[in-house]
């Protein structure tokens, strides 16, 4: 029995290290876009190639006055306001005192029909992640929450039991119990 528990610690413990890791991460995945939303994720084409649907954009703060042409920029949809937009700044502009952001999604042929007053651009995509969105809406869903999140902790209890009958020598009694002629 004591080869087995040594098995049992030197094999299983780095994998379980590596899953209750990956459980940590979801978690905090989970909790950081429920509280303030820094992975955006990206439905439709309309910056394509640059940025394609369900991919995650990482959005952090921006600096209004630091804007530029070529920055890509998630801002309230002005025809939607329970939507945002996720589009390139082709141009800036003043008019009576504001300034405003002319917008374009990179896939689209045109502007867009609308000029974003700065005080609405929301922030600033800073990094890509490919198809990202995909992980993220399955973690958020019933299925990926219990994969990704219960079952480490389950395997990681699961792990700790069988680890301690095997250490303290309840598992000898136990097999004598379950094969009566061992």
């Amino acid at each position: 029995m004591c080869r087995l528990s040594k098995f049992v610690s030197k094999a299983l413990y780095p994998v379980i290290i590596c899953i209750m890791t990956f459980a940590i991460f979801a978690n905090f995945l989970i909790i950081a876009q429920d509280l303030f939303a820094p992975l955006k994720i990206v439905d439709g084409d309309s910056m394509k190639p640059a940025i394609e649907s369900n991919d995650a954009v990482l959005v952090t703060s921006v600096d209004r006055e630091q804007l530029k042409e070529g920055d890509i920029i998630v801002f309230k949809d002005p025809e939607d306001r329970d939507q945002s937009i996720v589009h390139r700044v082709i141009g800036l502009e003043e008019k009576r005192g504001a300034h405003y952001a002319i917008t374009k999604g990179d896939g689209n042929e045109v502007r867009d029909p609308f000029i974003i007053p700065l005080a609405d651009v929301w922030g600033k995509v800073s990094l890509r992640l490919p198809q990202a969105g995909l992980f993220i809406k399955y973690l958020r869903s019933i299925p990926g929450f219990i994969t990704c999140v219960i079952c480490p902790f389950l395997l990681l209890f699961l792990y700790l039991v069988v680890k301690f009958y095997l250490e303290t020598g309840h598992s000898s009694r136990l097999f004598r119990e379950l094969i009566p002629n061992s």
